[in-house]
């Protein structure tokens, strides 16, 4: 073998050595990351704001996803409805924005984050809107580390419509009838309290194709009270969100994206456990087309399907929750869809022509 070659395969055999070493260490912290979340389960009941796609939903992780991207500009939306089987659908919008390096300053990231979310018979209504910032740090021999550190202040709005409800009070042997007094002293019907939530995000990114992301979001530090009767409220308790990505490739065309995500609030508590597979169709010259599906599930409430589609600067999904809960005989397995799209803004190099046109000769 010629020396120049042997040299070549050394040096792609290192390579790989140094791949498998890394996803072994990513993994055995995702495995003690899993078995962390696992001991500290309760009951998992917990119906709070909460997207399936929340790997497509970053800001809704928390103020530490604030410019944590590669990219200039990021925009995201998300559509979600659940329940149709059973009651009133449940519906919820998101849209946020976050920008990087804002006004060449680099590390320091502005964002956005507004959700509407309407449920049941009640017509709950909850409308929040928060703006944030960032300040990202980088280290390591090549930068391919980074920490950043967020704060995210807002306001919420919630309204309620007792108008479809029916009470107790309201049975009068025979059957329900509406024109009986409800015996509920409602003092208000709608209220605004102040947010504020802090987070933080390492990443760590390698070399292409390979990361890892863990991340920790406390939302309502104010504590405000919420309440509709009478009385002083209830203080709405501290909710705390801890994530976890992965992304490595298996083989040439195609990445394994393990992923956790767990929730507390209260003494409700939430679990996310899946992963997806990304298949590329096309990864060159900055342009990437890969199609992806995943499997997921939310401890004790439901399972769910992903499927997603990557266009260069463009991330669609969609998942569809199919219910396991107590919920079943009412349900009938039946959970909620999820619609997400992403977009990312960035300088892209000009795409290299592989032939040109020269004039004719004459």
């Amino acid at each position: 073998m010629m020396p120049g070659i042997a040299h070549q395969v050394w040096d792609h055999g290192a390579d790989q050595m140094r791949a498998y070493r890394c996803t072994a260490r990513i993994l055995k912290l995702i495995g003690a990351l899993t078995v962390l979340l696992l001991s500290a389960i309760g009951r998992i009941d917990a119906q709070d704001i909460h997207f399936s796609q929340y790997f497509n939903a970053p800001l809704s992780l928390g103020p530490g996803t604030i410019g944590s991207f590669d990219g200039d500009y990021r925009i995201n939306g998300i559509f979600r409805q659940q329940w149709r089987s059973v009651t009133v659908p449940y519906r919820t919008f998101a849209f946020g924005g976050d920008a990087a390096n804002i006004k060449g300053i680099k590390g320091l990231g502005l964002g956005a984050w507004l959700f509407s979310d309407r449920a049941g018979d009640s017509r709950l209504d909850q409308f929040h809107f928060s703006l944030g910032a960032s300040w990202t740090t980088r280290f390591g021999a090549t930068k391919d580390q980074s920490v950043t550190g967020g704060l995210q202040f807002g306001f919420t709005s919630i309204n309620l419509d007792p108008s479809a409800l029916s009470f107790d009070a309201q049975y009068n042997g025979f059957y329900h009838d509406p024109a009986l007094a409800s015996g509920e002293q409602f003092d208000r019907y709608g209220l605004v309290h102040p947010d504020l939530h802090a987070g933080l995000v390492y990443r760590y990114a390698p070399r292409k194709r390979t990361s890892f992301q863990v991340g920790l979001g406390i939302f309502n530090l104010t504590t405000p009270e919420i309440g509709f009767l009478g009385g002083p409220g209830t203080p709405l308790d501290l909710r705390s969100t801890v994530h976890a990505m992965v992304s490595f490739p298996v083989s040439e065309v195609l990445d394994l994206l393990p992923m956790a995500q767990y929730m507390v609030q209260g003494r409700y508590n939430e679990l996310d456990l899946g992963a997806n597979l990304r298949y590329f169709l096309l990864d060159r010259y900055g342009l990437r087309r890969a199609v992806l599906a995943g499997a997921h599930y939310r401890a004790a409430d439901a399972g769910y399907l992903y499927a997603g589609f990557e266009h260069d600067d463009w991330t669609f999904g969609l998942s569809y929750d199919i219910n396991t809960s107590g919920l079943v005989p009412a349900s009938r397995n039946r959970g909620g869809f999820e619609i997400t799209a992403i977009r990312i803004f960035r300088d892209r190099s000009a795409v290299p022509v592989r032939f040109k046109a020269c004039p004719d000769q004459l």
